[in-house]
């Protein structure tokens, strides 16, 4: 065989020179190598006893702390170089020698303590296309900052707190790098576990209050304070008792709220696009930048990204095998 062969089979199969490697397999998988690019639950899966696991040591330590077991992982394997992704702390893309490119979730600016996504040209890509239609183009960092501090000011100016939903892993953290100078500062309980381990590897997050629901509902002060807690329905019982007795403003994190429905839909006050994504253009630039002769697309708008790129001279198309659904929460 001249080159890879990638198919969908329990995750992304790839057969290169005898070798058999599994790219964030869903479950147990028979083949040489599995790899797991980070520690979202969606992405991983309990290996089986002798399953050689390439992983960051990161990834594997935020696996833990979120109750998986990866065992005993490695980044070094010979012809497979692994890159960082951007996507979350210990995220990474993979390379297995010249033929394939597989990207993971990335994303494709730099936010706060990540970087962005970096690329080696390859054969083949299989690339993450979560945000691939269009109109999902997000604006500056810088401008979203800006916004969410203009919102958290006029809020405390009403003596009202102020509550930022994110992912627990991924955005709960740059919500926490972003916002800590507001105070008294709150980090729901599965936030601040993973605050932890951010911590632990020298990412400078500045040590808040645990906030329990199970015992601090009523305990929190009167007036303004903010609060970084996981992405929950407004409507929730935990959020609305926090709006009713508090007066607290439930502002949502996602991608997603490019769609003006977005909002009404998590019942918040207040939407922003942040995504630990790349957005549309960003997504292009990567195909460009890797150069392949093939790109095989997965989640999201996987078809109709592949549609815009045959459109720009490019070979692709979905593997339709390995989808998930769209609104998954750690975007």
């Amino acid at each position: 065989m001249g080159g890879a062969s990638v198919t969908a089979n329990g995750g992304i199969q790839v057969d290169l020179e005898g070798k058999r490697y599994v790219l964030d397999p869903h479950s147990h998988v028979r083949a040489d190598y599995t790899f797991v690019s980070h520690a979202h639950i969606d992405h991983m899966h309990p290996p089986s006893k002798n399953e050689r696991v390439i992983a960051s040591s990161v990834t594997g330590e935020l696996a833990r702390a979120r109750g998986y077991d990866l065992g005993e992982t490695t980044e070094a394997v010979e012809g497979v170089e692994l890159l960082d992704s951007g996507h979350i702390l210990g995220s990474r893309a993979i390379r297995i020698a010249d033929e394939v490119y597989y990207t993971g979730d990335a994303s494709g600016r730099t936010r706060a303590f990540l970087g962005k996504c970096r690329t080696r040209q390859a054969r083949v890509l299989v690339m993450e296309t979560t945000y691939g239609a269009p109109e999902y183009v997000f604006p500056p960092t810088a401008k979203l900052v800006k916004e969410v501090n203009s919102l958290i000011a006029s809020a405390y100016d009403r003596g009202n707190p102020v509550i930022l939903m994110g992912y627990p892993l991924g955005k709960a953290q740059l919500l926490s790098y972003f916002f800590s100078s507001w105070e008294p500062l709150f980090y729901h309980e599965k936030v601040a576990a993973m605050n932890r381990v951010h911590i632990d590897h020298g990412v400078p997050l500045k040590r808040g209050a645990a906030f329990d629901p199970s015992k601090d509902m009523d305990s929190l002060p009167r007036g303004p304070w903010l609060m970084i807690s996981p992405m929950a329905s407004g409507r929730g019982k935990i959020m609305s008792h926090l709006k009713k007795k508090y007066g607290a403003v439930v502002v949502a994190f996602s991608g997603w709220a490019l769609g003006k429905g977005y909002r009404f839909t998590m019942g918040a006050d207040y939407s922003f696009p942040l995504s630990d994504h790349c957005d549309y253009q960003e997504l292009v630039s990567l195909v460009k930048a890797v150069s392949p002769e093939m790109v095989y697309t997965v989640h999201g708008f996987a078809a109709e990204f592949a549609q815009d790129l045959k459109r720009l001279g490019f070979s692709a198309r979905p593997l339709a095998a390995y989808q998930s659904s769209l609104p998954d929460f750690d975007v």
